[in-house]
């Protein structure tokens, strides 16, 4: 059962204008593209069982998103994407608890506001699977085949980091 949008909230007194909340002005600073998925009147919120489906589908996504920061071959954006995109029709008040992560928060905000990765991250990212596929190589028995599988695995995770858009 899906209910067209979230009661609406209360204005402040605090406001700049009809209409307009501090909440509202931050979502109005959001890419346009990313716009009607993150505005929480624009999104239905789902109920009943697909909620229960929905919250489960966000808590996979988040779990491999937090493994992507640690591991050189899972991705971490796309799966934080999916997190934010099953939580704010389920549960919007983790998503912006998502938003609000020191760790994980910030690259969200910086794809969902920008459509793009800060250049820093990219240098992180492609730091850390240069030194762990590194010392995967050196230190472990792994067989050749594996070594090779893993190396070819870790070029296209790094070719996928370096296409990403990046800010400026």
């Amino acid at each position: 059962m899906i209910r067209n949008s979230q009661p609406q909230k209360e204005l402040s007194k605090d406001s700049d204008g009809p209409g307009l909340t501090i909440e509202r002005i931050a979502f109005d600073e959001i890419h346009p593209a990313f716009l009607d998925t993150l505005n929480e009147a624009a999104v239905p919120t789902v109920t009943g069982f697909k909620k229960i489906v929905y919250l489960s589908l966000a808590a996979l996504f988040f779990v491999l998103g937090v493994l992507g920061v640690a591991l050189p071959v899972l991705p971490t954006t796309p799966f934080l994407l999916l997190t934010s995109y099953f939580l704010i029709r389920t549960s919007p008040r983790l998503n912006q608890t998502l938003l609000r992560s020191p760790v994980l928060g910030q690259v969200l905000k910086d794809w969902q506001q920008a459509g793009g990765v800060r250049l820093s991250v990219k240098i992180q990212a492609v730091s850390i699977v240069v030194l762990i596929i590194s010392a995967t190589l050196i230190f472990s028995p792994l067989p050749i085949p594996f070594k090779t599988t893993l190396v070819i695995l870790a070029s296209i995770g790094i070719l996928v980091i370096t296409r990403l858009p990046h800010l400026r």
